[in-house]
């Protein structure tokens, strides 16, 4: 793990429980409500996508110990193709999110938020620090991508 971070798609068994299904319904119902109401799919249990463009997303995601998001292609679509498709755009797309294309393997312009998302407390921040994170991704992907 880069920078002896942790592991995100580990769910941690130590410190921290596991979060529940209807918990990750309730936390996903609940960043839908705040979030200005554009088109979000469901990605999976664990995540919600914001489409870019017909070959890209981006890919908000939960865990018990994070909130985080990356950019991904379309489903089925391979990590290696995405990447390799979006290094075209280096360096200046990975300067303008200020993240690594391939800083974390399997996610492109990974970042994250610590916190313990099995506490509801934590979720305004969550919700607050997705949506602007979503909303800033989205700007720049099509800024300098020139996705109309």
């Amino acid at each position: 793990m880069p920078n002896g971070g942790l592991d995100e798609w580990d769910i941690a068994r130590r410190g921290l429980r596991s979060i529940s299904s209807p918990e990750i319904k309730s936390f996903w119902d609940g960043y839908i409500a705040h979030r200005r109401p554009v088109l979000i799919e469901h990605g999976s249990l664990y995540s919600r996508w914001r489409r870019v463009s017909d070959d890209l997303v981006i890919s908000l995601y939960l865990t018990n110990r994070s909130v985080g998001l990356f950019v991904r292609g379309q489903r089925g679509e391979r990590y290696r193709t995405t990447l390799n498709r979006l290094s075209g755009h280096e360096p200046q797309l990975g300067e303008a999110l200020g993240a690594s294309l391939s800083g974390y393997v399997g996610c492109c312009y990974l970042t994250n938020l610590p916190l313990p998302v099995t506490d509801p407390g934590s979720w305004p921040q969550a919700y607050a620090w997705l949506e602007e994170q979503e909303e800033f991704y989205h700007r720049v992907l099509n800024d300098l991508l020139k996705i109309p």
